[in-house]
């Protein structure tokens, strides 16, 4: 597997699918990531990045230009790959073999793969979902939105919006410090909302650029917003899994039902 990209852009890919932020743990949040581990795969001229947890996957592709890649994939390990690019500022060669080499310039890193990602089940499904149905036009009265679907949920509302309004609807529910969210779309506007007691809870309206299809509520936990880039499209069904889409990236988190 081989492959060269700026070294900067690789480190942003990493950092995203690190997604480290606040997660709920039963009662508060506290600081983590969804794992410590990323997937690097190469189909002909796209590079896919993706991590998973068990509940959670996210996926970033990269399109090349040219051809002049290997095909092949490798797990790595993204803190110890985040310190050895530090060391590159322009373009970088990542060669898999044996083991995992980095070079550009006169500069060499050399590491260690890992066998195998934690969670390869939801790894696997990210990796093989189709994300040009995602791009396609939305068909107003069939039984899903467009016919976007992701395992067995059909979606019943796509939802348009911008990064910046994600990113301050969420800094906003972090104040209460549980990293739970709640998005309610009655058929006019999204409502993003987090809760800690009967008394203690915020919640934003989100101006949409689109909203189309049923209403529908969907609760969920961990960082979501600082995932996405420019345009937002987002997927829900009533308690089922919401997917999050934007430019070359995706976002499946499952939903959180009360216990």
């Amino acid at each position: 597997m081989r492959f060269t990209i700026k070294a900067k852009k690789l480190r942003n890919y990493l950092e995203d699918v690190y997604l480290k932020g606040k997660y709920y743990n039963g009662h508060e949040s506290k600081n983590g990531s969804l794992s410590e581990y990323a997937v690097l795969l190469i189909e002909d001229t796209t590079l896919k990045i993706v991590n998973a947890s068990a509940s959670v996957a996210c996926r970033i592709d990269h399109w090349f230009t040219d051809e002049d890649n290997a095909t092949g994939m490798c797990v790595v390990d993204i803190s110890a790959m985040l310190k050895h690019l530090k060391v590159f500022s322009e373009d970088v060669t990542f060669t898999s073999d044996d083991y995992i080499t980095l070079s550009s310039a006169g500069k060499k890193a050399s590491m260690s793969k890992v066998l195998t990602h934690p969670n390869m089940d939801m790894v696997t499904r990210i990796t093989n979902y189709d994300m040009l149905q995602l791009t396609g036009p939305t068909i107003e009265g069939t039984p899903s939105v467009g016919g976007v679907s992701f395992g067995k949920t059909e979606y019943e509302c796509k939802l348009s919006t911008v990064e910046a309004d994600m990113i301050e609807a969420s800094k906003a529910c972090d104040v209460l410090g549980v990293a739970r969210y709640k998005f309610e779309y009655g058929g006019d506007k999204l409502t993003i909302s987090s809760k800690k007691s009967e008394v203690d809870n915020i919640e934003i309206e989100i101006e949409l650029l689109e909203g189309v299809g049923d209403p529908s509520t969907v609760e969920f936990t961990g960082p979501f917003s600082g995932f996405m880039h420019g345009p937002v499209t987002i997927y829900m069904k009533d308690d089922s899994p919401i997917l999050f889409s934007s430019s070359n990236r995706m976002m499946i988190k499952a939903p959180y039902l009360t216990r």
